[in-house]
């Protein structure tokens, strides 16, 4: 009935508010449906301002229709229930809601009915195709429980199969004053009198059981005295699962599972009262089953489930999901957010993308990010890494350079001219750690040969006319940076130089005895550079150097020069690291790939030259292969003071000798993770945040990814192709059509040509005959 709620809707909503496709149906409450002439008078709509295609009168007049309606189905009922007494009408009017419609004649409803009723047995209970039960907290009230702070995070099960579903509930009231006071007289009273009834005739357990009321009590009583509230609490926990077998499983998972944490706490089902449980789930705690918890608040506070949400940094990437914890939160974690360097140590390959290493990958990640952020990357390569295949290529932004063909002249500077009084020293001392690397030397003689090797430099660039002796007040003399690279001299130009003083002071009469060993070794050294690794150290700086500056991402590959020897490949590496960096600003990184095969003798020599990028704002990412070797190499690579750390798994004697670095313990659990192996787990570790999670990288090398782009793009080149056959084919068309115009046009003329051309050949006919007519008259006239 119009102005009554709907009968039968769950939603209480009035036919007058109904969509439009249902008003015009028939119930049985005694509303017709409309006549064919008022059907047709609403179909003849006028077309209103604001587009809905229904005039105001028509409005009007369904409203009056419908007010008229109302009436008369109101006294008719009125007519109906005279006469009737407050049990027929109460009978009536529910006859009437049952008749007034069903689910099936409203589909807005159907759209939010389960498909299938809610069916209730002893101990679950089934919803369409899951099974469900709620299951009750018990408790040993004679039982000392002992719990750890924040226990209440050992409620919520882990280890259940993934499509078991598991919630906690927990329901809080806090109780008032008044009935706290008088349940606490009324304890006080009955703890006297089983106090005094337990010393009679009480047993062992009885007598245990009283003792711990009491104890209990006491503290209660104290705790609210010093301003604690008192709680009621009830909790409950509602499983589901796909089917009967795995419910059964799982509980019983969660009971075995209750007695390992708490051994005083289990769970179980109430027999016989799911469909009141249910009903009740979310009603007051004095309509719930039990009796429930009390606690003061002191005593709930360590019932909090404190549970961690994983990495959520705001600009933060998808690189995994937690583990470990009752959360398995994805890890977004923003790679670019360091200012100064990150660690990253990893033992494991990835045997999917042809056994790379892992801190490799994440090499690409921290670049692939830096990039993003409109920043420079530098990759020192020492570990074979292959970024073409741990990544996209970049080709518009990279610039490879293969250091075993030897590209940078080891007697060129780099730099501004303005600094060139410092590049020469500093050059000066490349050079030498250079030698070093070919010669180990002793304390005895380390000074004597650095010594004679700076003299003997210094004079080769005075004689190269490169440098002057008291340059700062010969400026206009000096050509350190900017020389053409072919007007730089090389190593062979220098090995004379070594041989001539080792010469000079062989046949000298007064000689001197170190500085002749000295040369000695210098000469063998540098010619041992020419003739074993002239390739390498022995040319000119090649001119795809001069192109480095301009890229944004610049790989320095060291990793075939290893087979060569360790000391040739950080004789390179020196000579390099300082162009390298050079052109490194505000928020540009250097990522050195294999971090565990740089030798100590150059360590200091690379962190001189990433503190010069320090200072300008740069930022260095060291990437290990072991984590071993990282903690050894602390020294050089401060992981403690990095701004973040990624480890892989360790070993147990691993564990104890990071915490002894860091001089902080972890927790045991932590520990448990972090030395699991085979699991693909990765341990983070940023200022106060540890995260370990399930590593999932994207690096932008998904076959599948790269296979849909293939398909993308080679639908595009289709599309392109088509649109150019069809332009082509109309071009076609149109070039034909113009030839056609032009032949229709050339002929037109040509017609109009011949008949212009005509014209006197036929007037003259025409005179002729005319002649000849008039001659025929005269002739016929002269006769008559």
């Amino acid at each position: 009935m119009a102005g009554r709620r709907f009968r039968g809707s769950a939603t209480g909503t009035s036919q007058r508010d109904l969509p439009g496709a249902l008003l015009g149906t028939t119930h049985t409450t005694g509303r017709t449906e409309q006549t064919a002439a008022d059907a047709r008078r609403d179909e003849q709509t006028v077309e209103s301002p604001g587009g809905f295609g229904v005039s105001f009168a028509n409005l009007r007049e369904r409203e009056r229709r419908a007010d008229e309606q109302t009436a008369a189905e109101t006294e008719r009922d009125e007519d109906a229930s005279e006469g009737m007494g407050a049990a027929e009408r109460r009978a009536a009017r529910k006859k009437e809601r049952q008749l007034g419609g069903t689910f099936e004649d409203h589909p807005h409803l159907l759209a939010v009915k389960p498909r299938e009723r809610y069916v209730f047995h002893s101990d679950y209970f089934r919803i369409d195709s899951h099974y469900a039960c709620v299951l009750g907290f018990f408790h040993d009230d004679g039982a000392r429980d002992d719990f750890a702070a924040f226990w209440g995070i050992n409620r919520i099960p882990t280890g259940l199969p993934e499509d078991v579903t598991v919630v906690v509930l927990e329901q809080v009231r806090r109780m008032g004053e008044k009935w706290i006071e008088e349940r606490i007289k009324t304890a006080e009273k009955l703890d006297r009198l089983e106090e005094g009834e337990q010393a009679q005739s009480g047993t062992m357990t009885s007598r245990r059981k009283a003792a711990k009321v009491s104890d209990d009590m006491e503290i209660v009583a104290g705790e609210i005295q010093d301003g604690a509230s008192y709680l009621h609490v009830h909790h409950r926990l509602l499983v589901k699962a796909p089917s009967l077998e795995v419910l059964d499983d799982a509980v019983e998972r969660i009971r075995r599972l209750y007695i390992d944490r708490f051994g005083t706490l289990t769970v179980a089902a109430y027999p016989g009262e799911q469909r009141q449980e249910l009903t009740n789930l979310f009603g007051k705690n004095e309509r719930k089953r039990g009796k429930g918890f009390h606690f003061t608040s002191v005593e709930f506070a360590g019932s909090h489930s404190l549970v961690t949400n994983g990495l959520n940094d705001p600009a933060g990437e998808y690189v995994g999901y937690m583990v470990g914890d009752v959360n398995n939160s994805a890890v977004l974690f923003d790679v670019n957010a360091y200012d100064h360097h990150v660690v990253v140590a990893d033992n494991g390959v990835n045997p999917v993308l042809d056994r790379a290493h892992v801190p490799d990958m994440w090499g690409s990640k921290i670049s692939q990010a830096a990039l993003l952020s409109n920043a420079r990357t530098v990759h020192i390569i020492l570990d074979g890494a292959r970024l073409d295949n741990l990544g996209p290529r970049l080709d518009g932004l990279t610039a490879r350079l293969d250091m075993n063909s030897g590209d940078i002249n080891m007697f060129e500077m780099f730099g501004p001219q303005e600094d060139e009084l410092g590049i020469f020293p500093a050059h000066l001392e490349k050079v030498v750690l250079m030698a070093e690397q070919a010669y180990e030397t002793t304390d005895q003689d380390r000074s004597i040969i650095r010594g004679a090797l700076k003299e003997t430099l210094t004079q080769f660039y005075i004689d190269k006319a490169m440098w002057a002796r008291n340059a700062k007040h010969n400026r206009d003399r000096l050509r350190v940076v900017g020389v053409p690279h072919t007007q730089v001299p090389r190593l062979q130009d220098i090995v004379t130089y070594f041989d001539t003083q080792y010469r000079a002071l062989a046949n000298s009469t007064a000689r001197d005895d170190e500085a002749l060993h000295a040369y000695n070794i210098l000469r063998l050294v540098f010619k041992d550079l020419l003739d074993n690794n002239g390739d390498l150290f022995n040319t000119h700086t090649s001119d795809e150097i001069d192109g480095v500056a301009d890229a944004r991402r610049v790989l320095y590959d060291f990793s075939r020069l290893l087979k060569r020897g360790k000391g040739v490949a950080m004789a390179q590496l020196v000579n390099v690291i300082g162009f390298a960096v050079d052109n490194l600003g505000l928020g540009d990184t250097v990522i050195v790939h294999g971090a565990d095969n740089i030798d100590d003798r150059v360590k200091g020599y690379l962190g001189e030259q990433f503190g010069h990028l320090f200072l300008r704002g740069g930022r260095v990412a060291y990437l290990y292969n072991d984590v071993d070797r990282m903690l050894a190499d602390s020294a050089f690579n401060r992981f403690d003071a990095a701004d973040w750390t990624v480890l892989g798994p360790m070993r147990d004697a691993t564990v104890t000798e990071y915490q002894r670095q860091l001089h902080q313990d972890i927790p045991p659990d932590l520990e448990r993770l972090v030395t699991t192996r085979g699991e693909n787990l990765a341990y983070l570790r940023r200022g106060h945040t540890n995260v370990v999670f399930h590593m999932d990288l994207a690096l932008g090398v998904n076959p599948a990814r790269a296979d849909r782009r293939a398909q993308l793009i080679g639908a595009g080149r289709r599309k392109q192709r088509e649109r150019k056959q069809s332009s082509a084919v109309v071009e076609a068309k149109g070039d034909i059509a113009e030839e056609r115009a032009q032949r229709v046009a050339q002929n037109g003329a040509e017609a109009r040509l011949r008949a212009e051309q005509a014209k006197p050949m036929r007037r003259a006919g025409r005179q002729g005959r005319v002649q000849g007519r008039s001659g025929q008259g005269e002739g016929r006239g002269s006769g008559r």
